[in-house]
């Protein structure tokens, strides 16, 4: 049994993140500014802006491993308040990273993401070593913490571990997706207008919280940074079509006055390899299962 301190514990994915290590028999500490009611896991209210204050919660707890969930969750949130999401995403993270180094914590896991690396297209799938170009706020903070993580890697005591999700979707999501807006269209006869996008690689939330405790426990990591992805390269015209096979026919269109988003396809072996990872829910798997969640 490991002692986890988890943070975002009432976020999308550490809430996930959050059953998985109860279920493992694990003692788990979640640490959010916001408490949800539903979790049974011991609970700190912090919000990560205090190193002093994190040193306390490190120093009652002892954790031997930390996955760090917690932050701005995306480029849509809070994206014309620069500046806080720099406060939240490297201020904070750098926080818990120094109290964690402080404490003696074992393993930090970060949760990235794929915007750390920013718009991109290649034919192969691309790795750990691709230049990070974000292109707004959200992915700048995302690549900043994965470069001090990259200056600490085998220099430390502690294993650290980033690791770059690609986007995220499934029931519990609350922020904007364009999978969840088609699905909503369908339920609601309404039309839709989406983003265009290139074929590109998603992760559901279940395999999005395997990834993160697969990483967290395996002692054969052999990098820094992985991509978290399902192999499926996926398509607007995928997602309405794996949507209208449950629900029957959507109004949309791809609206013409938003840029393309570029994604191509991600490495996805290194993950295999070192933590025993493949994603298992598909693009058509993981949109039946909204749905149903939703009766």
């Amino acid at each position: 049994m490991a002692r986890v301190l988890l943070t975002g514990s009432s976020g999308f994915i550490g809430k996930a993140v959050a059953l998985r290590l109860i279920q493992a028999g694990h003692d788990v500490l979640g640490v959010d500014p916001i408490r949800d009611e539903r979790t049974t896991i011991d609970y700190v209210a912090d919000d990560l802006s205090s190193i002093d204050r994190l040193r306390r919660i490190l120093t009652d707890f002892r954790p031997t491993h930390v996955i760090h969930t917690g932050g701005v969750s995306g480029p849509m949130v809070i994206s014309d308040q620069p500046a806080r999401i720099m406060a939240i995403n490297v201020t904070g993270s750098l926080n818990l990273l120094q109290a964690c180094l402080d404490c003696g914590a074992g393993v930090f896991v970060h949760c990235s993401s794929i915007s750390a690396i920013g718009e991109y297209y290649e034919p192969e799938p691309i790795d750990e070593h691709y230049p990070m170009r974000p292109v707004n706020p959200y992915g700048y903070s995302k690549a900043a913490v994965d470069m001090v993580l990259r200056g600490l890697w085998g220099k430390i005591p502690m294993e650290v571990c980033s690791l770059r999700f690609t986007s995220v979707y499934g029931p519990g999501r609350q922020t904007s997706h364009s999978i969840h807006a088609i699905i909503e269209a369908a339920r609601s006869g309404q039309p839709v207008t989406v983003q265009g996008a290139t074929d590109s690689p998603y992760v559901y939330i279940d395999d999005a919280a395997d990834a993160a405790v697969a990483a967290c426990f395996s002692e054969n990591r052999r990098q820094l940074a992985y991509f978290i992805a399902h192999p499926e390269m996926v398509s607007v015209e995928d997602i309405v079509s794996a949507v209208e096979g449950v629900t029957g026919p959507i109004a949309w269109e791809i609206d013409p006055t938003l840029p393309h988003v570029r994604r191509g396809p991600l490495d996805v072996v290194s993950a295999a390899r070192d933590f025993d990872f493949t994603a298992k829910v598909n693009h058509q798997e993981g949109i039946r299962r909204i749905l149903a969640s939703a009766g």
